[in-house]
């Protein structure tokens, strides 16, 4: 079903094409209408292709976006933070921390959108849910989604991460 799903453009495609050479075969179409019936059929094909290699582009333009905003500083400062849970945050690290929420609120709406995979975003919801166990970040989201407008200002990410 799955491969059905993936390559349902070549399926219809296919379909068409044998439908117009059976017609064509059977004389119920003449020839100028088999070769625009053929026509249409790759247009079809290469419209919904380009649709596909379009939609990669754009997936992997945002998979390298969101890799380079959560790049080094905030890995170390989460990977540092694991290790101590007793060290404060200064005002610079609690903005790193609320800009990683924003991050992470735009690719919940980008997988919302269907431009993220939701493959890539269960890697990246475990990580989020991973980062949340840390009591510095803990403490900061929970401040950041106190009231209903805070929630509502992650795009619904909130309630995702409730699930």
């Amino acid at each position: 079903m799955k491969i059905f799903k993936k390559n349902i453009e070549s399926v219809f495609s296919g379909i068409l094409f044998l439908i117009s050479i059976i017609l064509y075969g059977l004389q119920i179409i003449n020839v100028n209408l088999f070769l625009g019936l053929l026509g249409s059929i790759a247009t079809i094909y290469f419209g919904v292709l380009k649709l596909k290699i379009e939609g990669d582009v754009l997936f992997k333009e945002l998979f390298e976006t969101f890799n380079d905003r959560y790049d080094a500083n905030l890995n170390d400062l989460f990977n540092t933070l694991k290790n101590d849970s007793q060290r404060k945050l200064s005002k610079d690290e609690i903005n790193l921390v609320i800009d990683y929420f924003n991050l992470c609120a735009e690719e919940f709406l980008w997988n919302k959108k269907k431009r993220i995979p939701d493959d890539v975003w269960k890697a990246w919801k475990a990580g989020i849910m991973e980062n949340l166990e840390i009591k510095q970040v803990k403490e900061v989201y929970e401040i950041e989604t106190a009231t209903e407008r805070g929630k509502i200002s992650y795009y619904g990410l909130f309630n995702e991460l409730k699930k």
